[in-house]
């Protein structure tokens, strides 16, 4: 909502900047009452569209009833040029008003996270007060209350400690940060600021421009910075969908360098001001800029434009769109105190972005969190009720946690109390195989349940499957593709098979990362069919999976059929070395006249036998059942033993 406030005062004010004189004071001229209904009738329109959001029908009807009906009341009364004068004056402060909310939200959600560290606390410290001394400022821009609150100290501190607690956090929360290739964002996205800081002084953070002599540099370091954001965030989308993403940027750039150099002569004295508050700097005119210059900026200007696009549409990367999205409008030249409150909030939510439950984490706890919250509260009459009420939860991960342990013949888990109300359960071992990390983390209003089998990857892994419901993207070929869809390679998925995909259905909320070496699953938020059956199911599907061919192969059976072999070849050779053999190849009639071969020629033909069907034939087969092995070597001696019969003669013949 504060992103779309700041785009829509950046609209009406290239409005009012192209504006002709006298238009421009006839808006100023109009009363502010009309257009403040204005806005109330259309917050009231918002809301309601957003109670009855579980009802689409209803919620379409009322999207399209509210605009018309403000249109037709309010059109006789108003003017669009009023409208753009005043709406940026009521935008202006219900962004500052958002800001506010966000920059002490944001690192108050910090410091209640303990899995965050005792340093946790460290960014209120800076946050808190630089937020409270900018909307201070801002309220001595009106002007409202005391006349120190115009002063530009106040607004330099308030910037200088906002803007602190985003490096601060930075660094204290490094090692949660992830994933691991998109922790230099932090530091990259501010360099434009130390650079205009450093060219510019402390009076840069309250609106003072920078020099001439350090526009090239200021440029060069939006340049740089917007290019390895979007090499080191790449949103994640769909080619076809971040091809058309590029293009429109491609034609916006194009559009506003066609501007800059056929134009700006003429635009210069509406908006240059906007300018200046995005840039910092006073924009020179296109004559005096080297053309190479002009066309790295724009350059610069498109891969922010794509980064910040793709990650708005991305499902995954949408709160870190916000942020950048935020940081852009805001832009560099700090001309106002909401908007340094605005860039701020913007770095803020870029660490918050990659703190332990992106992207999914929010900032508020949901709807249905809030309403188990209420239900919880109605319910527990007193503290006792609510302590037995917090180890429900507690009690039904232990008894899964335990009964899975149970099942492997691991040791029991360990439980340990990480403060009041919150445990920690962990289990590990073998599990056929591959090796099983277990981690719940059991605290009084979420549980969350992470499990690890195998080796997990370091890097990018083979595949994922997010809770996404719907039909976007590609989804598995099972029922889990109503809720869930896949990122990465397919075929990767296809070798798990069935199994992994059955078990995961009893969590709808669950997000799945596989590496060649293991896979790494957080069974979500919905952790109603938490039960010992569904949880060991779904690590030995797993771990089924993971195990290579060869541990299911046969290894020991073909080694003793080897052996056997082996034997039964010695035992036929032996059978045939009988006393009186005739020599290899010589024909011996006997009944039926026969053929038949000595050991070290072809196949023995039998009577009855095709070619290679032979005792000989059947004892160097090695991969046979030892059982059968044992019948045909008794076969073979017999078989053998009539031969050297036949060879040798009966001795009653005459």
């Amino acid at each position: 909502m504060a992103l779309t406030a700041g785009l829509l005062q950046i609209i009406a004010s290239i409005v009012l900047g192209l504006a002709r004189l006298d238009r421009f004071t006839a808006a100023a001229n109009e009363g502010p009452y009309t257009y403040l209904v204005a806005a109330a009738l259309v917050a009231a329109g918002a809301f309601s569209i957003w109670t009855v959001r579980a009802r689409p029908p209803v919620a379409l009807v009322l999207a399209a009833v509210w605009p018309i009906g403000l249109w037709y009341g309010l059109r006789p009364h108003t003017t669009s040029l009023g409208l753009a004068y005043h709406g940026e004056f009521i935008l202006h402060h219900f962004s500052a008003l958002l800001c506010l909310v966000l920059a002490i939200a944001v690192p108050l959600g910090w410091a209640r996270d303990p899995r965050l560290g005792k340093l946790r606390f460290a960014p209120v410290a800076f946050a808190l007060p630089g937020a409270l001394l900018l909307a201070a400022a801002h309220l001595g821009r009106i002007p409202l209350g005391p006349a120190w609150l115009a002063h530009s100290t106040l607004a330099t501190t308030g910037a200088a400690l906002l803007l602190v607690a985003w490096p601060v956090a930075a660094g204290l929360f490094w090692p949660k940060l992830g994933p691991a290739q998109r922790r230099p964002i932090v530091f990259v996205l501010a360099l434009p600021l130390v650079v205009r800081v450093g060219f510019a002084g402390w009076g840069g953070l309250a609106g003072e421009l920078v020099g001439p002599h350090a526009v090239v540099w200021v440029g060069a370091a939006i340049v740089v910075t917007a290019i390895f954001t979007l090499l080191l965030l790449r949103p994640r989308l769909e080619l076809w969908v971040m091809v058309v993403v590029a293009l429109i940027c491609l034609l916006g750039s194009a559009f506003f360098y066609f501007l800059y150099e056929r134009g700006f002569g003429e635009l210069e004295d509406g908006l240059g001001g906007l300018l200046q508050s995005l840039f910092g700097f006073q924009v020179p005119y296109p004559s005096y800029v080297n053309d190479l210059r002009s066309a790295g900026l724009m350059m610069g200007l498109f891969f922010m434009f794509v980064t910040v696009y793709a990650s708005l549409v991305s499902t995954e990367d949408r709160v870190r769109g916000i942020a950048l999205g935020l940081m852009l409008v805001a832009g560099l030249g700090f001309s106002s105190p909401h908007l340094v409150m605005m860039f701020g909030v913007g770095a803020l939510l870029i660490v918050e972005g990659m703190l332990p439950g992106a992207p999914h984490r929010e900032l508020s706890p949901s709807l249905s969190q809030s309403l188990a919250e209420i239900e919880a509260d109605l319910d527990a009459s007193g503290d006792d009720l609510q302590g037995e009420h917090s180890s429900g939860g507690l009690a039904q991960v232990r008894e899964a946690v335990n009964g899975l342990a149970q099942r492997h013949g691991l040791e029991p888990p360990t439980l340990v109390q990480t403060g009041q109300g919150a445990h920690m359960l962990s289990l590990r071992g073998p599990v056929g195989g591959p090796l099983l990390d277990l981690r719940a983390r059991v605290e009084p209003k979420s549980t969350r349940v992470e499990i690890s089998v195998g080796l997990p990857g370091r890097g990018e892994p083979v595949f994922e499957l997010i809770p996404d419901p719907g039909k976007r993207g590609t989804r598995p070929a099972h029922l889990l593709a109503r809720s869930h869809r896949i990122h990465g390679e397919p075929r990767g998925l296809e070798a798990f098979g069935d199994a992994p995909l059955d078990a995961l259905t009893c969590f709808p909320t669950a997000y799945l990362r596989a590496w060649d070496g293991g896979v790494q699953v957080d069974l979500g938020r919905e952790l109603m069919s938490l039960r010992v059956d569904q949880v060991d199911a779904l690590v030995r599907s797993l771990a089924r999976a993971l195990r290579p061919d060869d541990e299911l192969g046969d290894e020991p059976d073909d080694e003793l059929g080897d052996e056997l072999g082996d034997e039964l070849g010695d035992d036929a050779e032996s059978a045939n070395d009988e006393p009186g053999d005739k020599p290899d190849d010589e024909r011996v009639d006997g009944p039926g006249d026969e053929r038949v071969d000595g050991p070290g020629d072809e196949p023995v033909d039998g009577p009855g036998d095709e070619p290679g069907d032979g005792p000989a034939d059947d004892v160097a087969a090695a991969d046979r059942d030892p059982a059968d092995e044992r019948k045909l070597g008794d076969d073979a001696e017999s078989a053998n033993g009539e031969l050297a019969d036949d060879r040798v003669g009966d001795p009653t013949d005459g």
